[in-house]
């Protein structure tokens, strides 16, 4: 098993005609999200204005979560869909699809055959979450939101800072842990709890 962390200044930051968008990954690194020629994307997005249009994308699958901010997103003809924060939908990109509010968003988009898997977690401050790391040519992706994360694998602990992207590639059996950055700390609310967005990608 192999990581990359990127920060954010190795992001790509770009705008649509909803708002503004920011490439937290994509795959292969030498791909174009211009030239459609990408297999899979992994980005955040400040939808800025009451009503918009997403972007068509045919060929692509998506899925969308809130993490600030509640939309209600229509694909037309098809269905009507209210979201509030860390709700997910996943839908074609070939599809007519509009939304009506503001939100900042976490989009993973797909080609092909390669699946992919968007949640989210919480962990307390004294919480310690143990990852099957059972996946053969998968791909694992944490972003923080809240504060920082440390990720433990390969007798290794390393630091995520909030708004950092952890990348683990080769997934084989070893157990990945995750637990808040500053913990273990005293006078610490335990119900306290920081949200980390969590992807899988299947290749």
């Amino acid at each position: 098993m192999t990581y990359t962390v990127f920060h954010q200044q190795d992001f790509l930051e770009s705008t649509w005609s909803g708002g503004s968008t920011t490439q937290l990954y994509i795959f292969p690194e030498d791909a174009s999200y211009a030239d459609r020629n990408f297999q899979f994307r992994i980005s955040t997005a400040k939808v800025e204005v009451a009503e918009s249009t997403f972007t068509s994308l045919p060929n692509f699958r998506r899925k969308l979560m809130i993490l600030e901010g509640k939309i209600t997103v229509h694909h037309e003809d098809l269905y009507t869909k209210r979201l509030k924060p860390f709700d997910v939908d996943t839908f074609s990109g070939a599809w007519n699809t509009s939304a009506v509010g503001t939100c900042v968003d976490f989009n993973v988009m797909t080609a092909g055959t390669i699946q992919s898997e968007l949640t989210s977690v919480e962990l307390a401050a004294n919480e310690v979450l143990q990852l099957s790391g059972n996946e053969d040519g998968s791909m694992l992706f944490l972003y923080p939101l809240d504060e920082g994360l440390k990720v433990e694998m390969n007798q290794e602990r390393i630091q995520v800072d909030k708004g950092n992207l952890f990348c683990a590639q080769e997934l084989g059996s070893e157990t990945i842990a995750l637990r808040r950055a500053q913990w273990p700390r005293l006078n610490v609310n335990a119900e306290n709890k920081g949200r980390v967005v969590m992807v899988r990608i299947k290749l």
